[in-house]
């Protein structure tokens, strides 16, 4: 085994991001760093650790099923000792997915571990499944953050203050209800230090228990309020460096938006684009937001200082227009991702170590783009994860659509070619436009009820080169994507007609004259009863 080495990452991290360059690793274990965050005084300061604890075992999957993990070999555990116990094991823990099989759906995926035998390991499958992991997959046992391991109590005076006059709280730390419904959720739990360990607010005062070993969700913020005279403090975190990817459930509500507080376990600054965060797998779409806090501004009750949306690219609430993908999230950041309605859910947000080098490159998004006379050019989302994608405007007697793929960098190609779906025709109408981060298919030919593939071959930016195709669903009057247009379609056309075509209505707008009107609705009716394959 090769020693770990400490990469110091940066200081002041809340303040700007560092710039380094990334670290020569051994393939055999993760490098470790620190990173130092400013905590200001008469202010909330909104945190994440960057890094992980150090792993405790990493081997290989021999079957996975219902909530069991069976590992290879013979790790020698003993029953349940990664189960909590406060007095003789005072660490929680879970486990993480890492690569195996051909394509592994719950690479990033972590679980929490209720209980072990020799060689297994319970999880907990309450919102998630194993379905996917195959035999040699990696797995990886990491304990938890708690609040004594981020913040001991030989840290008094240091990163935080104590309290010593209950309820005048110096230092507050404050966990958000990560799984509460709706947007603004208020906090779950509120901690202060006094006699030596950390409290509980909902506890009282009367004799309350040591919570020093309640866990912290690593891929999960939370807040320090340092107020009533607690001057500003310096947090050293200090932990490993994650070399692996991490998938982070995004939830969505039927109706209304819905908070996600999440963070990412990178230790450096980490541009949008290179976020995952993207179209292509539906984790981040057009009426999604991205909000960021400034830890730099001092203030209670902070507001979002930066508020991002998915349009054709990244775009800024204070900026519309400009392209703000190489805009740099600092490394320990609090982000609230804003999912508008959907009833598809969770969504995993998968993002890998920009650190390390990429084996295979994926667009932002690809999309189908319309113009609609007088009102505008519009794009559905064609994603090649999670619900497919749709179209549901007329291709006119030619059947004509184009693609769009939008890419982080620029890129090159070799080639392209569309396959038709089940029953299907459909063919290239020329060759591919190349404009530096974009790549533009006109299809022709293109026949209704099916689900056609386009190809993309030996595209490049320089670093890696992938061969993509992605799914594209044709279905002419499926305004409300279901794969099938009945009444329901119908009713949603009649109840918009009159209305100014949109960004939020676009898709009813099927005959793409720039009017939502009976002409719409007759064309629906035309299509009832059809539906994909």
């Amino acid at each position: 085994m090769v020693p770990k080495f400490l990469i110091p990452f940066g200081v002041a991290l809340c303040l700007h991001s560092p710039s380094l360059a990334p670290a020569q690793t051994s393939p055999t274990t993760d490098p470790v760093g620190f990173t130092t965050t400013s905590c200001l005084a008469r202010s909330d300061t909104y945190v994440s650790i960057p890094f992980t604890r150090p792993s405790e075992f990493i081997g290989t999957v021999q079957s996975a099923g219902g909530n069991v993990l069976t590992i290879n070999g013979a790790p020698g555990w003993s029953n349940n000792q990664f189960v909590y116990a406060p007095s003789s094991q005072r660490k929680h823990y879970y486990v993480l997915i890492g690569n195996g099989g051909t394509t592994n759906p719950k690479e990033g995926h972590i679980y929490q571990i209720t209980g072990n035998g020799p060689n297994t390991l319970l999880i907990d499958a309450t919102s998630d499944n194993l379905t996917g992991i195959v035999a040699s997959t990696q797995v990886t046992v990491i304990p938890y953050w708690t609040l004594a391991t981020i913040f001991p109590a030989s840290d008094a005076g240091v990163s935080f203050t104590p309290t010593s006059s209950p309820p005048t709280y110096q230092t507050l730390l404050r966990l958000p209800n990560y799984s509460a419904p709706g947007i603004n959720q208020p906090y779950a739990a509120e901690y202060y230090f006094n006699g030596g360990a950390w409290r509980l607010v909902s506890d009282g005062f009367n004799n309350p228990p040591d919570h020093g070993d309640d866990p912290l969700l690593p891929d999960g913020y939370f807040v320090v309020r340092n107020a009533n005279g607690a001057p500003t403090r310096l947090l050293r975190a200090v932990g490993s460096v994650l070399m692996k990817k991490m998938a982070v459930p995004l939830f969505a509500a039927p109706a209304g938006k819905q908070d996600n507080l999440v963070a990412m376990i990178r230790p450096l600054g980490v541009s949008l684009d290179a976020t995952g965060l993207a179209p292509i797998d539906n984790s981040f779409v057009q009426n999604d937001q991205l909000l960021l806090f400034n830890n730099a501004q001092r203030q209670l009750n902070k507001h979002p200082y930066k508020i991002y949306t998915y349009n054709d690219g990244w775009r800024l609430s204070t900026d519309p227009t400009g392209d703000h993908g190489k805009d740099v999230i600092p490394a320990g950041s609090a982000m609230i991702v804003r999912k508008a309605a959907t009833p598809d859910g969770p969504i995993f947000w998968t993002n890998s170590p920009a650190y390390v080098t990429a084996t295979s490159l994926l667009p932002l998004q690809a999309a189908s783009r319309k113009t609609h006379s007088g009102a505008g050019t519009f794009d559905i989302n064609m994603p090649i994860a999670g619900a497919k994608g749709i179209e549901p405007r007329t291709g006119g007697s030619s059947g004509n659509h184009q693609i769009m793929f939008t890419f982080a960098n620029n890129v090159s190609l070799l080639g392209a070619s569309v396959t038709p779906g089940q029953s299907g025709v459909a063919g290239l109408a020329g060759p591919p436009i190349v404009n530096g981060k974009r790549i533009t298919l006109n299809l022709t030919g293109v026949t209704n009820r099916q689900v056609l593939t386009v190809n993309l071959t030996g595209v490049s930016d320089g670093l890696v080169s992938s061969d993509l195709a992605i799914p594209i669903g044709i279905l002419a009057g499926d305004t409300n994507v279901d794969r099938l247009v009945n009444a329901r379609d119908v009713g949603r056309t009649k109840t918009a007609s009159g209305r100014v075509v949109s960004r939020t209505n676009f898709t009813i707008d099927v005959n793409l004259d720039g009017q939502i009107n009976v002409d719409d609705t007759n064309l629906v009716k035309s299509f009832l009863g059809t539906s994909l394959p």
